[in-house]
């Protein structure tokens, strides 16, 4: 590991602009850095960072595995096959067409889509 002494001034100003972000988040770093020195207080920065890293994947996942399931529920849903597709469309085009509210035409016809598969 290299010393302060051995770094380019881009790399101290990083270490520096890092640290200063750090101790706007966690205080403590300004009395680590002086007491452990730099090691130390990078350290306390990725150990409080763990939580929120760990806490970010697992979200992370749910809405990944959220994504998966409702991509494969489509897949399965008879409202995938272009016939049935195309058909309840027109019917929601044609409610548009005659109400002249796309709230109200995709009130009506956009769960009967939907639910194709359940009603099916």
């Amino acid at each position: 590991m290299k010393s302060w002494n051995e770094l380019t001034n881009f790399q101290r100003a990083i270490i520096g602009i890092s640290l200063v972000i750090g101790a706007a988040i966690l205080p403590e770093i300004a009395f680590l850095l002086n007491l452990g020195g730099m090691e130390v207080a990078f350290a306390l920065i990725f150990a409080s960072l763990t939580p929120f890293i760990a806490s970010a994947s697992g979200k992370l996942a749910s809405i990944k595995n959220a994504g998966i399931l409702a991509y494969a529920a489509y897949q399965r849903s008879v409202s995938a096959k272009p016939s049935v597709f195309a058909l309840q469309a027109s019917f929601c085009a044609i409610a548009f067409v005659l109400t002249g509210s796309g709230i109200m035409a995709i009130t009506f016809f956009m769960p009967g889509m939907v639910l194709n598969g359940i009603l099916a």
